[in-house]
């Protein structure tokens, strides 16, 4: 997902479905702020706090399966 507004010029999101992980999570780029892991009840949980329809509605569409994979959104924020 990449957002595009006045607040957030360029924020960028992915998700990613893991089966297996061995190691640590650590960035290795300044511009990263956060990277975890969260089984996907949790991740719902959180996601679907997020009060920006941008950030909420496709990874929460994706991860319920409501939204086929690979489903372009396009959102335009410039007041």
């Amino acid at each position: 997902m990449h957002i595009d507004s006045e607040q957030h010029p360029s924020a960028l999101a992915a998700a990613f479905e893991v089966d297996e992980w061995s190691g640590a999570i650590e960035p290795q780029e300044d511009d990263i702020k956060q990277a975890a892991f969260f089984p996907l009840p949790d991740a719902l949980k959180l996601l679907g706090e997020l009060d920006s329809a941008t950030q909420r509605e496709p990874i929460v569409g994706c991860l319920t399966g409501a939204i086929a994979p690979g489903t372009t959104w396009l959102y335009r924020n410039r007041g």
